[in-house]
């Protein structure tokens, strides 16, 4: 009941990195590979409490503070301001300011809750739309490009080949 009613925690972000999470990751593939077994229920009953375990030992809830949920907030309002202006030209101290925190703090609080820079964010956000365009228009490359904030869509094309690994067009003709 501690960590379900904690405010502080409202997310665990896995590491193979980190031990204990390493081996929560296990025990998910375990309940997986056990789906199939006579004694399914009982072992990924098991594999489940274990992970709970694992969890409430390594979350130190007593010692999360304030400041944990005032990062979250930032987070959130930096996050919504590219949402809500992905199509216009935005800048990182764009991105910082909508979070009232300076750059190197946005840019901190990005990669430790997102796992990416602001930018980084910005532009798979912008990818993510001219996926939902290839998908459910007509428009050109170059209108999607432009429609979702791209400056050029030789530029668009690039970044889309690197995250998609293939072209956008290519993605359109149904090569994903």
């Amino acid at each position: 009941m501690p960590l379900l009613n904690s405010q502080n925690v409202p997310y665990v972000k896995l590491s193979a990195e980190a031990l204990w999470q390493k081996e929560m990751l296990h025990c998910i593939m375990e309940i997986y590979s056990a789906k199939g077994d006579k004694t399914a229920p009982i072992k990924i009953t098991s594999l489940f409490l274990k992970i709970w375990s694992l969890i409430y030992e390594n979350s130190k809830i007593a010692s999360l503070s304030k400041v944990h949920n005032d990062d979250l907030t930032i987070i959130k309002n930096m996050v919504g301001y590219i949402q809500k202006f992905y199509c216009d030209k935005i800048t990182l101290s764009d991105i910082a300011a909508a979070g009232a925190v300076g750059q190197s703090k946005c840019c901190k609080l990005f990669d430790r809750y997102i796992g990416f820079t602001p930018n980084a964010y910005l532009i798979k956000y912008r990818l993510n739309q001219s996926v939902w365009y290839l998908k459910n228009t007509d428009m050109t490359i170059t209108e999607i490009a432009q429609a979702v904030g791209f400056s050029g869509s030789s530029y668009h094309a690039e970044a889309f080949r690197k995250w998609y690994r293939v072209s956008p067009s290519g993605y359109r003709n149904g090569a994903e």
